[in-house]
């Protein structure tokens, strides 16, 4: 018997200034040379009653858009997640990477 549960990627890249990590089914390379295509992109259930600000930023940033491609040089890791049975909160990260501190 087949396992019908789509595989989760956790997808982290960073751009000039903001680090992401987002959840999606499919990673893999584009059709531009140099860049990773993400598409399929998961968010929290908006039936939830608590939401994250950082999923609410997600889903207003990348809602509509059905692919992204990242250049090789953003990304940061790619995870292929083992239980999707609960891919949680902790996952949906945006940040500042000005916010971010480097340890001294």
């Amino acid at each position: 018997m087949k396992n019908s549960k789509k595989t989760i990627f956790r997808v982290h890249f960073q751009t000039e200034d903001r680090n992401y990590s987002l959840l999606a089914h499919s990673v893999k390379e584009s059709e531009f040379f140099g860049f990773i295509e993400v598409s399929e992109i998961i968010f929290e259930d908006v039936n939830r009653i608590i939401i994250s600000p950082e999923d609410e930023t997600l889903r207003k940033e990348f809602a509509k858009t059905d692919s992204i491609s990242i250049p090789h040089q953003y990304m940061r890791r790619i995870d292929k997640l083992a239980d999707n049975d609960d891919i949680g909160v902790s996952y949906l990260k945006i940040a500042d990477s000005k916010k971010i501190s480097e340890p001294a």
